[in-house]
């Protein structure tokens, strides 16, 4: 995609002088400016926000930190963010995440923060993942009209990762909810669903059939539909139409395969969190989805002496997350804080937040629960160690294809990472090709739609 018409309008109006930085495509901002070799605190970001007065834009170097207190008090107003799915709307004409910060292009209120009004040349996606606009200063502002206001609302992200005293104040800071409450309020855990503690019992058992496992899934219709929907997707190739659960087992998709599809699906809707933000359910399943195919389908690409089972790499891949379904479901004042603030601030590292917010992070949290329920040890390998490059111990092969899996769909802008690009020692250790696992990747986005379809189904 290239620079939205009404960005490139508004570039060109008065012949004004730029310089269009192209790149391969990224999906951050820090990401953008390593690709174009200049340093991040040269480039600026918009955060748009809102209240009973209307839209905001305010604009940020993007390596600061939106301090929402500061800005409300400097306005006396009241602001919110403005959810994901409102800003597509918006920014209609933009790749999704690239918001270009010309609010006279969208008829939007601007604030700069006083740093960006000291640099001396600006630079900012317009609205494309795939380059960037560099200009003077000068002529930066003059496409921001007479109205544009200047205030002090950011602090550089790099004091905050200073020191943990820093990163924990900033929890209660620079989020509108300032809620905080100590880890040892977490008295229990969630109960393991039913249905999924007798699909278990079952898995335990050495003489069970596929007629057992259907007799179970069926007394979930969603679930049941969730199964049948996946014996007859494009994906299994499967010629004809499948209309019964014991069939789509015996003849399609398998026994463990499915065990392990119905698990996963029956832990993740027994927990409930918000639907929108970056940890939401949209967000979570979508990812989960990707990832739990892209998991399955590269562990079959391993030499056979570690080639784990389908299903269980599948659900590998399918649950990595599950501690952040947990955090929301248990803990939803901080589960809010860490969605407003990885929105406002999308290059910071979200398990540095956790930490700070809990003490703990998501694959903790995750892992605690695969114990207490007693699955398997493959699972909870996977969920604790899955951003871990350097966890080679029991089960190692689990965590490190999710954390392949995870690298390979950031590429696409899909879910977040750590570091970019596929890890080198992980894909040696596995005897993995770096690009069959690349053009794996790019098949899901190919024919995205059933998936798409899937992951909005079981987020609903």
């Amino acid at each position: 995609m290239g620079i939205p018409v009404n960005i490139r309008e508004l570039l060109d109006r008065d012949q004004n002088n730029y310089e269009v930085l192209l790149h391969r495509k990224t999906t951050t901002l820090a990401q953008a400016a390593e690709a174009c070799e200049i340093p991040l605190e040269q480039l600026v970001r918009a955060v748009v926000l809102v209240d009973g007065q209307g839209l905001l834009m305010a604009v940020l170097p993007a390596d600061h930190v939106l301090d929402f207190e500061a800005l409300c008090n400097l306005l006396h107003r009241e602001l919110e963010l403005v959810p994901g799915h409102q800003l597509t709307n918006i920014f209609d004409d933009c790749e999704p995440g690239s918001y270009p910060p010309l609010a006279s292009a969208y008829d939007l209120d601007v604030i700069l923060d006083q740093t960006v009004d000291a640099m001396p040349t600006v630079t900012f996606e317009p609205g494309t993942h795939t380059s960037l606009v560099q200009m003077p200063h000068e002529h930066y502002r003059d496409m921001l009209g007479d109205a544009v206001r200047i205030g002090q609302f950011a602090r550089p992200a790099s004091t905050l990762c200073a020191n943990e005293k820093a990163l924990a104040h900033a929890v209660e800071q620079f989020t509108p909810a300032r809620v905080k409450r100590d880890i040892e309020e977490f008295h229990e855990l969630p109960a393991l669903p039913t249905t999924a503690a007798q699909i278990l019992r079952l898995a335990a058992d050495p003489r069970a059939n596929a007629r057992q496992l259907a007799e179970i899934i069926e007394q979930d219709p969603g679930l049941s539909a969730q199964v049948l929907r996946y014996a007859n997707s494009s994906m299994y190739g499967y010629a004809g139409s499948i209309k019964n659960l014991q069939t789509a087992i015996a003849r399609v998709l398998g026994f463990e395969y499915v065990l392990n599809l119905a698990l996963g699906f029956s832990i993740g809707k027994s927990l409930k969190v918000p639907q929108d933000g970056p940890f939401g359910m949209d967000a979570f399943w979508r990812h989960s989805v990707f990832a739990a195919r892209l998991v399955e389908t590269l562990g079959q690409k391993l030499p056979g002496k570690m080639r784990p089972p389908r299903g269980t790499a599948y659900l590998a891949g399918l649950l990595q997350n599950l501690g952040r379904l947990v955090l929301g479901h248990t803990f939803q004042p901080e589960f809010f804080i860490l969605n407003r603030f990885s929105q406002a601030n999308p290059d910071m590292p979200t398990c540095d937040l956790e930490r700070q917010v809990l003490g703990v992070t998501h694959d903790q949290i995750g892992a605690w629960l695969m114990q207490a329920w007693g699955l398997p040890a493959e699972l909870t390998a996977a969920v604790r160690h899955h951003h871990n490059p350097d966890y080679w111990d029991t089960h190692a092969v689990y965590p490190q294809l999710v954390l392949i899996a995870n690298r390979a769909l950031a590429l696409h802008g899909l879910g977040e990472s750590d570091t970019e690009g596929l890890p080198a020692f992980s894909l040696q250790m596995l005897e993995l090709d770096e690009q069959a696992v690349l053009d794996e990747t790019a098949k899901l986005f190919d024919n995205k739609e059933e998936l798409d379809d899937l992951a909005q189904r079981l987020a609903a």
